[in-house]
């Protein structure tokens, strides 16, 4: 694989199960995800989210229940990656909440990936 910039990223959609996964757990995640602790800046500096994004949801948003709703809403145009780099996000953050979460999420998805 070659390197890609941020604007080859988003040519292949986030996946299905992906999307499902993020949408059981929004009002979940919109209450309990601190974008500012990390978050924001890990999906920036891994090419997830552009500038312009990371900013408008800094500017644009004065709670941190909208900030991370806003960033939930963006995500699934974000590519195939940004599913993943969220998780790998709130782990990186190292809050206990994030890392709840963080597992959560990828238990959904393993759990069904085994469904019939």
């Amino acid at each position: 694989a070659t390197a890609q910039s941020s604007s080859t990223l988003t040519a292949v959609p986030m996946s299905d199960l992906h999307r499902s996964v993020l949408l059981q757990c929004y009002v979940e995640l919109k209450s309990s995800v601190n974008v500012e602790d990390h978050v924001l800046d890990y999906l920036y500096s891994n090419f997830v989210i552009s500038k312009s994004l990371r900013d408008r949801i800094r500017s644009d948003c004065t709670t941190a229940e909208s900030k991370a709703g806003m960033l939930l809403d963006e995500l699934p145009s974000c590519g195939a990656s940004a599913f993943r780099e969220f998780v790998d996000a709130l782990i990186a953050s190292k809050t206990s909440v994030h890392q709840k979460l963080a597992k959560k999420l990828m238990d959904m998805v393993k759990n069904d990936q085994q469904s019939p």
